[in-house]
């Protein structure tokens, strides 16, 4: 695997790892369980790189998929305002993905939406692949005693709980009320010993509260272990382009974000930034990385709702081989330049010409007219 590829497989695996040996609250039964989880990390690198030498076949460490696209909030810039809600997988496809995930050497699942604890039963099909690791990203309004003690018992499931800043901020974009019930969420979590994190949308009005050490040091208070950031990208029918952070902006939260790596118990990930190098490519493109949407279509990002591929058509490497994603990886796409933070968005003229030609079709309701 080229060293590219590693450095960012890198960066997640240990962000995970670090995370939980930094959080000093863990229970040693629950931090076991963890760490029996991380032991298929390297079993789950051998069969990529297997794969890879011998099928010449990319397979990503993680992949993204949104179990639905139903959400019990309607917040302000949400990337996934556009995707039909009708036409779900079903259970029984969703854990045959996860299987197949496994076998090729998946290791990580981002899940996404759409608020995950709409799903019914999906907490227990994650309790069921207990070699994957869920990175599960809710807004915390569902979570209860019920789905904590869930959780508790998995030991492959990091919740990763939504937060903009303060009550005022978090409020302005996500709703009355959402602040206190976040505020609830972590303190169940914390009081079961749970190894969880949180997630915010980074915008202008917010960058300088979200890497300042008081939020920082109340994260952690409140028992984080990691944190997400993620830059507002303007996409879909809701774009509010002056939410998008400038390059001063950004460079003065990054420079921030690594002070509080250096200088606090937590481990944290600014997205999409981290996912660049020097060369300005996405990595995560790049290394094979996909978002599975609630329909079954492999999309390049969670923020490029194009796709050539279905899972309920044909298997999931079969997916993953398709021309479309092949030259998404190879081509001036993933390219960062400008100040949007995603490049597939920046580049979104260049994805529509590889779609054209290469079948794939929109996903979303913004874009159905785009691809004849």
């Amino acid at each position: 695997m080229s060293n590219k590829r590693s450095d960012y497989i890198n960066i997640f695996e240990n962000i995970f790892l670090q995370g939980i040996r930094l959080n000093r609250n863990v229970g040693i039964k629950k931090l076991w369980k963890l760490n029996r989880v991380f032991r298929h990390a390297l079993y789950s690198y051998i069969k990529r790189w297997i794969l890879l030498k011998t099928k010449k076949f990319l397979a990503p460490v993680a992949i993204a998929f949104s179990p639905t696209m139903r959400c019990n909030l309607s917040c302000i810039g949400c990337y996934a305002v556009d995707y039909p809600l009708d036409d779900e997988l079903s259970l029984d496809e969703i854990d045959q993905l996860f299987s197949s995930a496994e076998k090729i050497g998946v290791f990580i699942f981002v899940i996404t939406g759409g608020e995950p604890l709409m799903r019914e039963g999906i907490l227990d099909l994650f309790q069921k692949h207990n070699k994957l690791l869920f990175l599960m990203i809710t807004n915390g309004c569902l979570v209860d005693e019920h789905i904590v003690e869930k959780i508790a018992s998995s030991g492959n499931i990091i919740p990763v709980v939504s937060i903009d800043g303060w009550k005022e901020q978090t409020d302005l974009r996500r709703g009355n009320g959402v602040y206190e019930r976040v505020e609830n969420a972590m303190r169940l979590m914390r009081d079961r010993n749970l190894v969880f994190g949180f997630s915010s949308m980074v915008w202008n009005d917010n960058y300088k509260t979200l890497c300042s050490d008081e939020f920082i040091d109340e994260m952690i208070r409140r028992g984080c272990s990691l944190g997400f950031y993620t830059e507002y990208v303007p996409m879909g029918s809701d774009v509010h382009w002056d939410m998008v952070l400038d390059d001063a902006e950004r460079d003065i939260f990054h420079q921030k974000v690594l002070e509080i790596r250096k200088n606090k118990p937590i481990m944290v990930a600014h997205l999409p930034d981290d996912e660049y190098g020097k060369d300005f490519k996405c990595r995560g493109v790049e290394s094979g990385c996909v978002h599975i949407n609630t329909q079954g279509y492999v999309e390049p990002c969670p923020f490029s709702h194009f796709s050539a591929d279905n899972i309920k058509e044909k298997s999931l490497e079969s997916a993953l081989r398709s021309t479309f994603l092949a030259e998404i990886r190879f081509s001036k796409a993933i390219y960062r330049h400008g100040n949007i933070g995603c490049a597939l968005v920046e580049n979104i003229e260049i994805v529509k010409e590889i779609a054209r030609r290469t079948g794939a079709k929109p996903t979303d309701y913004k874009y159905l007219s785009v691809v004849k």
